[in-house]
């Protein structure tokens, strides 16, 4: 990689950093279900991951700068059950204009269930239901010298009971890719936009959940395993869910106080790593593995910890199909189990032209 390669990739993530500097700091914001994994892939990784390239369309739903002409065609189905009654999906297709330009399109929906709806008096009413929807446009460019930038507009739509909200995010991204290597570096920087219109009147103008996360994914060359870590947060180093870890009658507020807040350094930095692992068997079955730190501290329970923050996937294909699985382990109570149907149009175009020969 030459000085100038160097050079030209880390100005591109100073100016996306800068894009979203005016923006509020992290940790807030609306419409929280955008940072949840909606496809297996991301799922078995943790949930953060914004440099795996691969034939998985789904990955540019967290890095728009992941699109590539390898994906040309690519389409998928994803299926989310969430925690509780929550259960949500994603369709995804992407698109090779030419060997430099690169169209893609995520539709994601979020559903939570049907609920016992109240008065204000607490007189019980008719059920009611609440949904999330949005939809993500993507446009890449590959710049050369193995740099591709990436950005994406996502409308988002959101209703509880007879009240409903809409609001506009935008995704940029950019990614160094060396394929010889098979090492890849990738800056993305999600969700930041507003809410136009509120659920209660028409004066939205809370921002969306941003961050920015980066990311480096390195395969080894005589062996069958790709390692990922993603730093996520990368605009906000306090990540404290001010949950006690230990309290006692016995406390005084003070100490109450302290031990709330209190996160040694250590912790804070892990809290905003994510390790993955690949494990490529052959070209027909790959198995993922990740740890997310953060997820383990903030639902671990002192009297029952077991794998929260662990997330086991995999993946297999099957004659024109690749079928993807992922498990995340959350809390004691439970995880989240995703499931991924992909495939290539281009693929079934080839088989009926090859037919029509004969």
């Amino acid at each position: 990689m030459s000085r100038n390669c160097i050079k030209s990739f880390f100005a591109t993530l100073l100016i996306l950093i800068s894009i979203v500097e005016v923006n509020a700091n992290a940790g807030g914001g609306v419409y929280r279900f955008l940072n949840l994994p909606f496809n297996a892939k991301l799922a078995g990784l943790g949930g953060e991951n914004v440099s795996v390239r691969s034939d998985d369309v789904n990955q540019i739903y967290t890095n728009p700068a992941l699109l590539s002409s390898s994906l040309n065609s690519k389409i998928s189905l994803s299926y989310v059950n969430y925690l509780a009654d929550a259960n949500g999906g994603m369709a995804s297709y992407s698109y090779a204009l030419d060997s430099l330009n690169y169209f893609g399109f995520n539709f994601l929906f979020m559903g939570y269930g049907h609920m016992d709806g109240y008065d204000r008096n607490g007189v019980e009413t008719e059920e009611f239901s609440a949904g999330d929807f949005a939809w993500n446009l993507v446009y890449a460019r590959y710049l050369g010298a193995d740099i591709t930038v990436g950005l994406a507009m996502k409308p988002v739509y959101s209703h509880i009971e007879n009240y409903s909200s809409f609001g506009l995010g935008f995704d940029v991204g950019a990614n160094y890719y060396k394929k010889e290597w098979d090492f890849s570096v990738g800056l993305s920087v999600r969700n930041f936009g507003f809410r136009f219109t509120d659920y209660y009147d028409d004066q939205g103008t809370e921002r969306l959940p941003w961050n920015i996360q980066l990311g480096l994914s390195k395969g080894l060359e005589h062996a069958p395993f790709r390692f990922s870590v993603t730093y996520d947060h990368l605009n906000d180093w306090s990540l404290d869910y001010k949950r006690p870890k230990k309290t006692s009658s016995l406390m005084s507020l003070d100490e109450k106080e302290k031990d709330l807040n209190e996160i040694k350094f250590a912790d804070m930095l892990f809290r905003h790593l994510v390790f993955g692992v690949e494990v490529m068997i052959g070209k027909k079955f790959h198995f993922d593995m990740a740890y997310n730190h953060r997820r383990n501290r903030e639902y671990t329970l002192s009297e029952a910890r077991g794998l929260n923050g662990f997330s086991f996937g995999a993946g297999l294909k099957v004659y024109k199909f690749n079928l993807d699985a992922a498990y995340a382990k959350y809390a004691p109570a439970g995880g989240t189990f995703t499931l991924s149907l992909s495939s290539s149009i281009d693929s079934f175009k080839k088989n009926e032209k090859d037919n029509n020969s004969h």
